[in-house]
Protein backbone atom coordinates (compact mmCIF):
# COMPACT_ATOMS: atom_id res chain seq x y z
CA UNK A 1 0.00 0.00 0.00
CA UNK A 2 1.26 3.46 -0.80
CA UNK A 3 1.72 6.68 1.20
CA UNK A 4 -1.07 7.97 -0.84
CA UNK A 5 -3.64 4.87 -0.52
CA UNK A 6 -2.91 4.33 3.39
CA UNK A 7 -6.16 4.21 5.46
CA UNK A 8 -5.15 6.03 7.77
CA UNK A 9 -4.21 9.27 5.88
CA UNK A 10 -5.42 12.06 7.28
CA UNK A 11 -6.96 14.98 4.70
CA UNK A 12 -7.76 18.70 5.72
CA UNK A 13 -10.78 20.48 4.11
CA UNK A 14 -8.80 21.11 1.25
CA UNK A 15 -8.51 17.61 0.05
CA UNK A 16 -5.21 17.45 0.98
CA UNK A 17 -2.87 14.65 2.81
CA UNK A 18 -1.37 16.13 6.47
CA UNK A 19 0.07 14.57 9.18
CA UNK A 20 -0.74 12.54 12.19
CA UNK A 21 -2.07 15.11 14.59
CA UNK A 22 -0.23 15.04 17.87
CA UNK A 23 0.63 16.56 21.53
CA UNK A 24 4.04 16.99 22.18
CA UNK A 25 4.97 19.87 24.41
CA UNK A 26 9.06 19.51 23.58
CA UNK A 27 12.17 17.42 24.65
CA UNK A 28 14.25 18.25 28.07
CA UNK A 29 17.89 19.77 27.02
CA UNK A 30 20.21 17.59 27.46
CA UNK A 31 22.58 17.86 30.56
CA UNK A 32 26.12 16.43 31.86
CA UNK A 33 25.18 13.52 33.13
CA UNK A 34 26.77 10.29 33.23
CA UNK A 35 25.72 6.93 32.29
CA UNK A 36 26.78 3.56 33.50
CA UNK A 37 26.78 0.15 31.21
CA UNK A 38 28.16 -3.09 32.20
CA UNK A 39 31.34 -2.50 30.27
CA UNK A 40 31.82 1.33 30.05
CA UNK A 41 30.82 4.32 31.87
CA UNK A 42 29.98 7.42 29.82
CA UNK A 43 30.93 10.73 31.34
CA UNK A 44 30.64 14.38 31.16
CA UNK A 45 33.85 16.48 30.00
CA UNK A 46 35.74 17.33 32.98
CA UNK A 47 39.10 19.75 33.07
CA UNK A 48 40.68 16.73 34.66
CA UNK A 49 40.38 14.66 31.65
CA UNK A 50 42.10 16.61 29.56
CA UNK A 51 45.54 15.30 29.61
CA UNK A 52 43.96 11.68 28.84
CA UNK A 53 42.18 13.10 25.95
CA UNK A 54 45.43 14.84 25.10
CA UNK A 55 47.91 11.36 25.32
CA UNK A 56 44.96 9.51 23.71
CA UNK A 57 43.23 11.10 21.15
CA UNK A 58 44.69 14.47 20.68
CA UNK A 59 47.89 14.83 20.96
CA UNK A 60 50.79 14.67 18.07
CA UNK A 61 51.37 11.13 18.54
CA UNK A 62 48.32 9.86 18.68
CA UNK A 63 46.30 7.87 15.72
CA UNK A 64 45.79 10.56 13.08
CA UNK A 65 43.28 8.74 11.43
CA UNK A 66 40.99 8.63 13.32
CA UNK A 67 40.37 12.30 12.92
CA UNK A 68 40.04 11.75 8.72
CA UNK A 69 36.07 12.02 8.71
CA UNK A 70 36.09 14.41 11.58
CA UNK A 71 35.82 18.28 12.42
CA UNK A 72 39.13 17.84 15.15
CA UNK A 73 42.60 17.63 14.30
CA UNK A 74 45.73 16.52 16.33
CA UNK A 75 47.47 19.54 18.27
CA UNK A 76 51.21 19.95 18.40
CA UNK A 77 51.41 20.57 21.82
CA UNK A 78 49.58 20.07 24.77
CA UNK A 79 49.30 24.16 25.50
CA UNK A 80 48.02 24.40 22.15
CA UNK A 81 45.22 22.38 23.01
CA UNK A 82 43.99 23.81 26.37
CA UNK A 83 41.37 26.23 25.09
CA UNK A 84 40.26 23.90 22.65
CA UNK A 85 39.41 21.29 25.33
CA UNK A 86 37.88 24.43 27.56
CA UNK A 87 35.38 25.22 24.76
CA UNK A 88 34.56 21.70 24.57
CA UNK A 89 34.32 20.95 28.19
CA UNK A 90 32.28 24.51 28.48
CA UNK A 91 29.90 23.62 25.40
CA UNK A 92 26.14 22.82 25.88
CA UNK A 93 25.65 22.30 22.09
CA UNK A 94 27.59 19.71 21.17
CA UNK A 95 27.48 18.37 24.17
CA UNK A 96 30.35 16.31 24.95
CA UNK A 97 30.78 13.17 26.41
CA UNK A 98 34.18 10.72 27.66
CA UNK A 99 33.68 7.62 26.52
CA UNK A 100 35.48 5.77 29.30
CA UNK A 101 36.64 2.10 30.79
CA UNK A 102 33.93 0.43 33.09
CA UNK A 103 35.60 1.26 36.82
CA UNK A 104 36.37 -2.34 38.88
CA UNK A 105 33.69 -2.51 41.20
CA UNK A 106 35.70 -1.34 44.29
CA UNK A 107 35.70 2.13 42.35
CA UNK A 108 31.82 2.36 42.07
CA UNK A 109 29.91 4.78 44.13
CA UNK A 110 27.90 3.33 47.06
CA UNK A 111 24.80 2.49 46.19
CA UNK A 112 25.29 1.16 42.20
CA UNK A 113 24.41 -2.43 41.70
CA UNK A 114 27.32 -4.21 40.39
CA UNK A 115 26.45 -5.02 36.38
CA UNK A 116 23.55 -2.83 36.26
CA UNK A 117 23.35 0.18 34.29
CA UNK A 118 22.33 3.36 35.84
CA UNK A 119 22.34 7.58 35.73
CA UNK A 120 24.53 8.66 38.51
CA UNK A 121 25.56 12.05 39.33
CA UNK A 122 27.88 14.61 37.81
CA UNK A 123 31.36 14.36 39.24
CA UNK A 124 32.20 10.14 38.82
CA UNK A 125 34.05 10.30 36.07
CA UNK A 126 37.25 11.48 36.65
CA UNK A 127 40.24 9.44 34.72
CA UNK A 128 42.67 8.54 37.13
CA UNK A 129 44.56 6.53 33.91
CA UNK A 130 44.80 7.93 30.77
CA UNK A 131 44.64 4.58 29.16
CA UNK A 132 41.02 4.31 30.64
CA UNK A 133 39.52 6.76 28.26
CA UNK A 134 38.29 5.01 25.22
CA UNK A 135 36.64 7.30 22.78
CA UNK A 136 34.48 10.42 23.38
CA UNK A 137 31.19 11.61 21.23
CA UNK A 138 28.47 14.51 21.51
CA UNK A 139 24.67 15.45 21.50
CA UNK A 140 24.49 18.52 19.31
CA UNK A 141 22.08 20.09 16.66
CA UNK A 142 19.74 20.21 19.64
CA UNK A 143 16.18 20.99 18.83
CA UNK A 144 14.47 20.08 22.33
CA UNK A 145 11.04 21.89 21.31
CA UNK A 146 10.86 19.63 18.46
CA UNK A 147 12.06 16.54 19.60
CA UNK A 148 15.17 16.27 17.06
CA UNK A 149 18.74 15.66 18.70
CA UNK A 150 21.64 14.32 16.94
CA UNK A 151 24.88 11.88 18.10
CA UNK A 152 27.77 13.35 16.32
CA UNK A 153 31.66 14.12 16.90
CA UNK A 154 31.91 10.32 17.34
CA UNK A 155 35.88 9.46 17.70
CA UNK A 156 37.14 6.18 19.04
CA UNK A 157 40.45 5.10 19.56
CA UNK A 158 41.83 1.90 18.03
CA UNK A 159 40.73 -0.12 21.52
CA UNK A 160 37.01 1.14 21.20
CA UNK A 161 36.43 0.65 17.62
CA UNK A 162 34.30 -2.68 16.80
CA UNK A 163 33.69 -3.40 20.71
CA UNK A 164 31.36 -4.75 22.69
CA UNK A 165 32.24 -1.17 24.55
CA UNK A 166 31.59 0.94 21.72
CA UNK A 167 28.06 -0.62 21.28
CA UNK A 168 27.17 -0.07 24.87
CA UNK A 169 28.13 3.69 25.02
CA UNK A 170 25.67 4.31 22.12
CA UNK A 171 22.79 2.20 23.44
CA UNK A 172 23.09 3.97 26.56
CA UNK A 173 23.00 7.53 25.01
CA UNK A 174 19.92 6.29 22.27
CA UNK A 175 18.17 5.25 25.61
CA UNK A 176 19.08 8.48 27.36
CA UNK A 177 17.39 10.30 24.32
CA UNK A 178 14.37 8.48 24.00
CA UNK A 179 13.46 7.31 27.46
CA UNK A 180 14.96 10.37 29.87
CA UNK A 181 14.59 13.03 27.54
CA UNK A 182 11.54 12.51 25.60
CA UNK A 183 12.73 12.60 22.04
CA UNK A 184 11.29 12.35 18.72
CA UNK A 185 13.61 12.06 16.52
CA UNK A 186 17.50 10.42 16.79
CA UNK A 187 19.90 11.48 13.93
CA UNK A 188 23.24 10.34 12.87
CA UNK A 189 25.06 12.23 9.95
CA UNK A 190 28.33 10.99 8.50
CA UNK A 191 30.82 12.18 5.47
CA UNK A 192 29.92 9.86 2.72
CA UNK A 193 32.76 8.47 1.88
CA UNK A 194 33.01 6.97 5.95
CA UNK A 195 31.84 3.58 5.18
CA UNK A 196 32.40 2.37 8.82
CA UNK A 197 30.56 5.28 10.15
CA UNK A 198 27.35 4.17 7.50
CA UNK A 199 27.79 0.91 8.98
CA UNK A 200 27.50 1.15 12.33
CA UNK A 201 24.65 3.44 11.73
CA UNK A 202 22.41 0.51 10.16
CA UNK A 203 24.01 -2.05 12.61
CA UNK A 204 22.46 0.07 15.61
CA UNK A 205 19.15 0.82 14.14
CA UNK A 206 19.61 3.72 12.43
CA UNK A 207 17.74 3.90 8.88
CA UNK A 208 18.95 6.09 5.80
CA UNK A 209 17.37 8.88 5.15
CA UNK A 210 19.66 9.87 1.76
CA UNK A 211 22.36 11.91 1.07
CA UNK A 212 22.83 15.70 1.20
CA UNK A 213 25.39 16.30 -1.88
CA UNK A 214 27.85 19.41 -1.43
CA UNK A 215 26.37 19.86 2.39
CA UNK A 216 30.21 21.22 3.81
CA UNK A 217 33.90 21.93 2.86
CA UNK A 218 36.40 20.55 5.53
CA UNK A 219 39.56 20.34 5.38
CA UNK A 220 40.12 21.78 2.46
CA UNK A 221 37.60 19.32 0.72
CA UNK A 222 34.17 19.04 -0.28
CA UNK A 223 31.78 16.54 1.71
CA UNK A 224 28.84 14.42 0.65
CA UNK A 225 26.69 14.14 3.96
CA UNK A 226 24.95 10.83 4.23
CA UNK A 227 21.75 11.21 6.94
CA UNK A 228 20.41 8.55 8.87
CA UNK A 229 17.72 8.72 11.65
CA UNK A 230 15.63 6.34 14.48
CA UNK A 231 12.49 7.37 15.59
CA UNK A 232 10.79 6.85 19.34
CA UNK A 233 8.24 4.64 17.65
CA UNK A 234 11.51 2.80 16.64
CA UNK A 235 13.15 2.47 19.28
CA UNK A 236 11.29 -0.22 21.48
CA UNK A 237 12.37 -2.62 18.96
CA UNK A 238 15.68 -1.33 18.38
CA UNK A 239 16.51 -1.66 22.69
CA UNK A 240 15.16 -5.24 22.72
CA UNK A 241 17.47 -5.86 19.65
CA UNK A 242 20.53 -4.09 21.78
CA UNK A 243 19.95 -5.62 24.78
CA UNK A 244 19.69 -8.92 23.34
CA UNK A 245 22.72 -8.75 21.87
CA UNK A 246 24.43 -7.13 24.89
CA UNK A 247 22.92 -9.86 27.65
CA UNK A 248 26.19 -11.48 29.50
CA UNK A 249 24.94 -15.02 27.86
CA UNK A 250 25.48 -13.42 24.24
CA UNK A 251 29.78 -13.81 25.07
CA UNK A 252 31.52 -16.66 25.76
CA UNK A 253 34.29 -16.84 28.62
CA UNK A 254 36.94 -14.83 26.52
CA UNK A 255 34.32 -11.90 25.43
CA UNK A 256 33.34 -12.87 21.69
CA UNK A 257 30.13 -12.76 20.36
CA UNK A 258 27.77 -15.88 20.06
CA UNK A 259 25.23 -14.47 18.44
CA UNK A 260 25.98 -10.84 15.49
CA UNK A 261 23.78 -8.00 16.54
CA UNK A 262 22.32 -8.69 12.86
CA UNK A 263 20.60 -11.61 13.95
CA UNK A 264 19.20 -10.48 17.27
Amino acid sequence: MTRKEDADMRFNEFGQPIGEAVSYTGARLPEPVSLVGRTVLVAPLDAWQKRAFYRRIFGPDCDESIMTYSSHHLYPDETAFDSEFRLMTASRDPLFFAILRKPDAADRPVGLLSGGESLVPQGWGLVRDSSNLLGMYALMRIRADMGSVEMGHVIYTGELQRTRQATEAQYLMARHVFENLGYRRYEWKCDSLNAPSRSAALRLGFKAEGCFRNDMVYKGRSRDTDWFSMTDREWPAVKERLETWLDEANFDQKGRQKRRLQDC
